[in-house]
């Protein structure tokens, strides 16, 4: 893949982003929570209690969906007796807000800020993904220029060998220059092995990067070319886009309409309320015969509405989450100012590395190209029959060396360049 493929392929699917997205989502689904308190809320229950009933022909356990006023009177008597007498009922019943001072807005607004902050993580997941799609396709460029460089410097061992053996037998050289060869040729074919691996372990690596099937990916196409590195102070201002920071920001923000939530939870609510139901009792009443079923058949119907103005006039709880909120806020701002400072650093920090590595890969590539211009001297010199095999292997790990240095050296400078852009919070 070439590297726009690779992280267009890694955005659609790779499982961190996946995650982050259905966190995303489900975070917007909770922002949605709190505007469902404006909706109706509809109940019902069916009962069958036995108890004692003193002033109380009907008897029911309390249900949050349905509001039933207590009805009926029980013949009075000086001395309390404990018979059970059975009581039935059947309800339907609804509750509808009316007012709530402002609560239910104070939750929506903590909810969709605690979405905000999913977002942010989002975004510096993508950004992270991004980056080691990036990183992951320049170690493998640097990987195959490392197996390049070996693998021609076997080549020209095996060549050089092959010569001084030809020479030996022709008894235009001692033993000596043919099993110095030999011996390069077994270090450098050692050499070709160990970069044959890595370059194995960076395609596995840019296939887990990219989110591909396969266990291994390549590289295709010529890599971007390098841009002009911006200036430094130009780069820190844009710390305030890092992710983190950005998080952060967002974090203080939900935390303060966190403590702005529990602060709303001791307003009062108004709402109405209507039942219908039906009900019977066993107990002997005031006047009157006992209904049909002797209280076992809930036939005796009933209707209420209303309008209910509920307030908690002291919660202490309330008050003490709210404290702790707010020094979470608190909490939150010195860590926001933390990773501004961090950001800031992390901006000052690559863009010097990257500096360095750019000059570095001058130096490098003019080593590279002297390295060569001197092989090609010792090798034109053994030929003749002017230099040995210790002149023309001292060329030859010069050369060598020098070539890895330069494929490490650019592997630097695109490694700093993409860390730069991590840490400045550059999208692709």
């Amino acid at each position: 893949m070439t590297l726009d493929q690779a992280i267009e392929h890694a955005r659609a699917n790779h499982p961190r982003l996946a995650a982050a997205r259905l966190r995303l989502a489900a975070a917007r689904r909770d922002a949605e929570v709190p505007g469902g308190q404006w909706l109706p809320r509809v109940g019902g229950f069916a009962q069958i209690v036995g108890a004692t009933t003193n002033n109380s022909t009907a008897t029911q356990i309390g249900v949050p969906t349905v509001d039933i006023p207590r009805v009926g009177g029980t013949a009075i008597n000086n001395r309390p007796h404990f018979d059970p007498y059975p009581t039935t009922m059947i309800a339907v019943g609804a509750r509808q807000q009316l007012f709530d001072f402002g609560r239910v807005a104070a939750e929506s607004a903590a909810a969709t800020l605690a979405a905000e902050v999913e977002q942010s993580r989002a975004g510096g997941a993508a950004l992270d993904v991004d980056f080691f799609v990036e990183q992951a396709y320049y170690a493998v460029l640097a990987a195959a220029a490392v197996e390049a460089a070996s693998r021609g410097a076997h080549e020209r061992a095996v060549a050089h060998r092959d010569l001084a053996k030809a020479n030996v037998r022709a008894g235009l050289r001692p033993p000596i220059e043919s099993t110095r060869a030999e011996a390069d040729v077994a270090r450098y074919e050692a050499g070709l092995t160990r970069s044959r691996g890595a370059l194995h372990v960076a395609r596995a690596v840019f296939a887990a990067a990219a989110a591909v099937d396969d266990t291994e990916l390549g590289t295709a196409g010529d890599p971007p070319a390098a841009r002009t590195l911006p200036a430094l102070t130009e780069l820190v201002r844009r710390a305030e886009a890092s992710p983190l920071v950005r998080e952060g920001h967002a974090r203080v923000l939900a935390q303060r309409a966190e403590t702005r939530r529990l602060e709303a939870q001791t307003r009062p609510t108004l709402y109405a309320t209507g039942s219908i139901n039906g009900r019977a009792g066993g107990s002997p009443p005031n006047g009157g015969s006992l209904p049909p079923g002797n209280g076992w058949a809930p036939i005796v119907p009933n209707y209420d509405v209303g309008v209910v103005l509920a307030w908690p006039l002291v919660e202490p709880t309330w008050d003490r989450r709210a404290d702790a909120s707010r020094q979470r806020e608190h909490a939150a701002e010195s860590d926001t100012a933390f990773a501004l400072r961090e950001a800031r650093a992390a901006i000052t920090t690559a863009w010097h590395e990257a500096e360095i590595a750019s000059l570095t890969l001058d130096a490098l590539e003019r080593s590279a190209e002297a390295a060569k211009a001197n092989y090609d001297q010792a090798e034109r010199r053994f030929e003749v029959g002017l230099g040995t095999s210790t002149e023309v292997a001292d060329a030859q790990a010069l050369r060598t060396e020098a070539d890895i240095q330069l494929a490490i050296g650019r592997f630097q400078k695109a490694r700093t360049r993409v860390i730069l852009a991590r840490a400045a919070a550059e999208v692709r």
